[in-house]
């Protein structure tokens, strides 16, 4: 199976720039639905607060599990794995509740669950393998 830190980086690596583009297509498809569509007002403003918080989380998420895979900290990543829960259902959400839903979307945000979910795996992985003693054989 390979070393499971170094999947786990890989993939925190791919994610760092696919968020990148991911968050840029739905602020720009936010901002196209919120001129063309009709919106009430308070659910334009939920969507566009719930993008933006998962920005956010999304970046920390990011963010501590490179650091805590790169310097072998278990407890970044444990941290990590407990922020992609919010960062999935942010993505969830996007997916399946938005008053208005673009084909792009469904694509981009079910590319980004998958990820999270690779993710998710060789993380959990990676903290067994930081759990287990150390062998001098």
């Amino acid at each position: 199976m390979g070393n499971p830190s170094l999947t786990y980086e890989i993939l925190l690596y791919l994610n760092s720039f696919y968020f990148g583009m991911f968050a840029m297509c739905e602020l720009g498809m936010i901002t196209l639905k919120a001129v063309n569509l009709k919106y009430p007002e308070h659910i334009l403003m939920r969507e566009t607060c719930i993008l933006l918080s998962l920005c956010l989380v999304e970046t920390i998420r990011i963010i501590l599990g490179r650091k805590g895979s790169l310097s072998d900290h278990g407890w970044q990543v444990i941290l990590s794995v407990i922020l992609t829960i919010p960062c999935a259902v942010g993505v969830g959400y996007l997916l399946f509740y938005q008053l208005h839903r673009l084909r792009l979307e469904y694509i981009l945000c079910a590319l980004m669950l998958s990820l999270q979910a690779a993710e998710l795996l060789f993380a959990i992985l990676f903290v067994f393998t930081l759990c287990r003693p150390t062998s001098y054989d």
